[in-house]
């Protein structure tokens, strides 16, 4: 389920020259006359917010896009018009919330700053959620409110997306919330905006120390955005390609989908190797589970490490829905930072169980 682009998008660039004032001569204004930069922003902000009010959903007219564009010119000019419009959101209809709320999120993505809105999106859609959930717990229909709600969700949750995934620090205590957790994944075959909101906050990003078994060779990794261990196994894969034993030349088609390159259509991969994690015995490793959260992946010394082992038979394959919801604002990635020394490996394999001895590793390594 691809995250859709912003329902607006800015079409033509601002020629700045308009609003600019000449300093060649003495022409010093006074502070208490608003320019005239500020006066056609001003304007550009009331007339988008009167175009919110009756905004009623589905296509923009040329009226609402006319006020749209000039907003977004204003926003370059002068950034602080954001905070005032994000100030607005709860003041407005939900059809006029959304809208405007997708469109701060384009702001963002265009490279303005997700602290003038990010927090107004973000109260607003945790404001929407119970609302919704709550007409989805009982046995009667959705109300009215909740329907209107419901059909707004989408755009907002845009927005949402657009917002957090330059706000690590709220994600982080937006998953630590378990309520919050629930309700999204009550919803989130109800509208796509709680999955990408939960897809966000479950995904993580860390470093790997990955040990090639076989060889006792070590690398470190880092992964980035990365929910599943399905979707880790096809980003390590293309990571290595070829370069270790037992590996291959990625099928580009299914890494270009896992990367968020390309939209997500139907396909599948395979496992190239047995991927383990340390169990705390001595030549044991435990399966990492392609359905499980990569959080499961034991650390040691803080850092989780990763088993590349020969593939048993009747190794697992899986599809491509493990890569989804794509959140193109959070693309999902697994890169090689670098080897191991010979000796930082052999190192690595006496912590993690699996002494490093002449050219193969103990015999006797099983798995769990």
């Amino acid at each position: 389920m691809p995250q859709p682009a912003a329902a607006i998008d800015p079409g033509g660039e601002y020629d700045v020259a308009v609003g600019a004032v000449g300093y060649c001569c003495d022409t010093r204004r006074d502070p208490m006359i608003p320019s005239r930069q500020t006066r056609m922003n001003d304007a550009a902000l009331t007339n988008l917010l009167i175009a919110c009010r009756v905004y009623g959903g589905g296509r923009v007219d040329a009226r609402f896009n006319e006020a749209a564009q000039a907003f977004y010119a204003g926003a370059k000019a002068q950034p602080k018009i954001v905070s005032r419009a994000a100030r607005e959101l709860r003041s407005l209809p939900p059809p006029g919330a959304a809208i405007l709320a997708n469109m701060l999120g384009t702001v963002v993505e265009k490279g303005g700053a997700v602290e003038r809105s990010g927090p107004a999106v973000w109260e607003l859609f945790l404001a929407w959620l119970p609302q919704i959930h709550r007409g989805f717990s009982g046995k009667k229909s959705l109300s009215p409110r909740q329907q209107q709600l419901l059909e707004a969700f989408q755009l907002l949750g845009q927005s949402v997306v657009s917002h957090l995934a330059m706000m690590p620090e709220e994600r982080t205590l937006a998953r630590e919330n378990a309520g919050l957790m629930a309700q999204l994944l009550d919803l989130q075959d109800h509208t796509p905006a709680a999955a990408w909101v939960r897809q966000m906050l479950l995904s993580r990003s860390g470093g790997l120390v990955v040990l090639h078994l076989p060889s006792g060779r070590g690398f470190r990794l880092r992964y980035e955005n990365i929910v599943n261990g399905f979707h880790l196994f096809t980003l390590i894969q293309a990571a290595f390609g070829e370069s270790l034993p037992g590996g291959r030349e990625p099928n580009r088609f299914i890494v270009d989908m896992a990367r968020c390159v390309t939209l997500v259509e139907e396909g599948t991969d395979e496992a190239w190797w047995s991927y383990g994690t340390p169990t705390g015995k001595p030549g044991i490793q435990a399966a990492i589970s392609g359905e499980a959260s990569v959080d499961d992946i034991e650390r040691i010394d803080g850092t989780q490490v990763v088993f590349l082992s020969p593939p048993l038979a009747g190794a697992p394959l899986w599809d491509t829905s493990f890569f989804t919801p794509q959140l193109f604002a959070m693309p999902a990635n697994v890169a090689i930072e670098g080897e191991l020394a010979a000796q930082e490996s052999g190192e690595w394999l006496v912590k993690a169980g699996f002494p490093f001895i002449g050219d193969t590793v103990a015999q006797g390594a099983g798995r769990q």
